[in-house]
């Protein structure tokens, strides 16, 4: 199974669930689940944002060379990484909670002691997926996070939901117990790839240069993490627990919106990389404009479901108690992702080209926005105020790109 079939599967699996949670929870309750599971990346990315990127590119280097005491002096670097910093995280978190009474412990931060166990399962889980690709298989690497969790996910909370048990906490266990169960597969996965070769040497080490590769990569996740979930992190600050859930609502709705495209850049990839490299602009200027232009078409009409019919599609899917809450998100969350189908694959086409961090450059104009917006919107006008701010930000970043794309590689990438 490929990773895009992986992907394409766990959206309506990932949107199975939320939809169990939000009707069994109610507004409130699940919206103190979105809010938890929304900080718990942000928590984590110390030990694992960037580091699957590095080892992959390290594993592979070594891989292909047979360095093989590099090999196992990154897998135990990596390890030595996550662990010390999980320590410290988990031992930050109730140094300030239990010492200083920092972090409330009411409301939806009672939650946060359970969330925060997923903390170290994600980045030695980020270890193995990172190694696993190094070692050519990056289907077999996707496929604990990507299709084995969701499906387990679904399951536990489908059940608690049945047996009339599913709260809150339950909700969050099922990610934490999910998280095992996802590492424990990894680890198999990657017993059974690993290179018997390397068991022969001894692990040998290149700090400095991983260090310096590391804070790169790492800054790539921070910046990608925020701009995926910097609406729901404020509206949870400073707005109600049910502006929320609305807000998670529209962003599952935003997710069909932009499926096209999604799945476009799953595959478009290797076709820039050829056309770049054999300087050839006409088929690079097809290429982008008939990849953007058939997402267009097809997420056209789903955008137009949820403007037009959004209302009645979100208190048949999630329950009545959504509709009224969520519909406006919806449909401007709705409207910047059909914006975003417009401008095509803007990222891919600077990142395949050798213009990466152009994109970079983009992304940090694009959070820095989005976070102006939410302090400005939200206090007032809620989850409306985090979908316009989401939006515009969508916009900005698409401009931007768009920009680089037209000077740096002389082609325009949007579908019209």
């Amino acid at each position: 199974m490929g990773v895009g079939v992986m992907n394409l599967i766990s959206i309506p699996i990932s949107l199975a669930t939320s939809i169990i949670l939000a009707r069994v929870l109610g507004p409130e309750h699940f919206g103190q689940y979105a809010f938890v599971m929304a900080l718990v990346p942000l928590l984590a990315l110390p030990v694992s944002g960037g580091l699957p990127q590095l080892l992959t590119r390290e594993v592979a280097a070594f891989a292909h060379s047979g360095s093989w005491s590099f090999y196992k002096g990154a897998l135990k670097a990596a390890h030595g990484w996550v662990l010390a910093g999980s320590v410290i995280i988990l031992g930050t978190f109730w140094f300030f909670r239990v010492g200083f009474e920092l972090i409330p412990s009411d409301g939806k931060w009672a939650l946060l002691p359970v969330a925060v166990l997923i903390v170290p399962l994600l980045g030695l889980g980020a270890i193995r997926n990172g190694a696993i690709k190094g070692l050519g298989r990056p289907a077999y690497a996707e496929m604990p996070q990507q299709f084995i969790q969701p499906i387990f996910i679904l399951v536990f909370v489908a059940t608690a939901a049945w047996f009339g048990v599913l709260d809150t906490k339950k909700a969050i266990w099922a990610q934490v117990i999910g998280a095992v169960v996802v590492f424990l597969i990894a680890c198999w996965m990657f017993y059974r790839v690993h290179p018997a070769q390397a068991n022969h040497f001894e692990a040998d080490f290149k700090w400095a240069s991983w260090g310096r590769s590391l804070l790169p990569f790492s800054l790539l996740a921070l910046v990608s993490t925020l701009n995926a979930q910097i609406g729901i992190i404020f509206l949870g600050m400073l707005s109600s627990d049910d502006q929320v859930a609305a807000m998670r609502v529209a962003e599952r709705g935003g997710q069909f919106v932009v499926l096209s495209l999604t799945l476009v850049n799953m595959v478009i990839a290797p076709y820039i990389v050829q056309a770049h490299q054999d300087s050839d602009r006409i088929k690079l200027q097809q290429l982008a404009q008939r990849c953007a232009r058939g997402s267009f078409v097809l997420s056209l009409p789903v955008a137009l479901a949820l403007i037009f019919g959004g209302e009645k599609l979100v208190s048949l899917v999630f329950g009545q108690d959504y509709a009224s809450i969520s519909y406006f998100p919806v449909l401007i969350i709705a409207l910047g992702q059909l914006l975003n189908v417009f401008f095509g694959s803007v990222g891919h086409l600077l990142s395949m080209s050798g213009n990466e961090k152009y994109t970079l450059v983009g992304q940090v104009i694009a959070v820095v926005l989005n976070v102006l917006l939410c302090l400005m919107l939200i206090p007032s006008f809620g989850a409306v105020g985090a979908a316009i701010a989401v939006s515009i930000s969508i916009v900005v970043w698409n401009l931007v790109l768009a920009y680089f794309v037209f000077q740096k590689l002389k082609i325009r990438p949007t579908a019209f």
